[in-house]
């Protein structure tokens, strides 16, 4: 974890199932609570990493918060975690996860663990994608045999290279369940490690 802890939001009208993932997260995050979808979004805020949401909340259900974040600035981590079993509408709700009632304590955990995971991983990628524009306009506009004359530029190679790795390693470590039916399921812009077909 970082010295700096998560902030994770449940929402959930449910006492019991909040007071319940407080007490498995608590340890290791910063925890707010709502007990339906409009004090969810009003606790919503650049601070939230996570959101767990129960999908059948008084006024305003779990679908509707997700869609409300999902247009939003904020980008956390959505999970909904509901007694109701999904259905390919869940194709149409804007969440990162879904998890059925009752729900174990180790998924929870992960899920949480994924979410920081992906954080930092988004914030790594961020980096590679400004490094990688700044090395692809200096191929467009400096002459090869000065770029390969430079230090500066090789050593902007090198690092594109470790941080690709530092990417997909992280990335790697975020997808508990890789689709194995599908290997391009993983795959970014300039981060395939998917194999090519010749």
């Amino acid at each position: 974890m970082s010295e700096t802890p998560e902030t994770v939001l449940l929402a959930d009208d449910d006492a019991g199932c909040r007071a319940l993932y407080t007490a498995w997260l608590e340890a290791d995050y910063e925890i707010r609570t709502a007990a339906d979808g409009t004090a969810a979004l009003e606790q919503m805020d650049d601070d939230v990493d996570l959101v767990v949401l129960d999908r059948e909340m008084p006024r305003k259900d779990g679908e509707a918060v997700a869609a409300a974040i999902d247009a939003g600035d904020n980008d956390p981590f959505v999970v909904m975690i509901s007694g109701v079993e999904p259905g390919v509408d869940l194709l149409d709700i804007p969440v990162d996860d879904y998890l059925t009632k009752p729900v174990q304590r180790e998924s929870v955990l992960a899920v949480a663990e994924r979410a920081a995971t992906l954080s930092t991983c988004q914030a790594r990628l961020q980096q590679f994608l400004a490094l990688a524009s700044r090395k692809e306009c200096l191929e467009t506009h400096v002459h090869p045999a000065e770029l390969s004359e430079s230090d500066a530029y090789r050593c902007v190679v090198r690092r594109l290279e470790r941080e690709r790795a530092a990417v997909e390693e992280a990335l790697d470590a975020a997808v508990s369940t890789p689709d194995t039916d599908n290997p391009d399921a993983s795959t970014l812009p300039g981060l395939s490690w998917a194999t090519e077909s010749p």
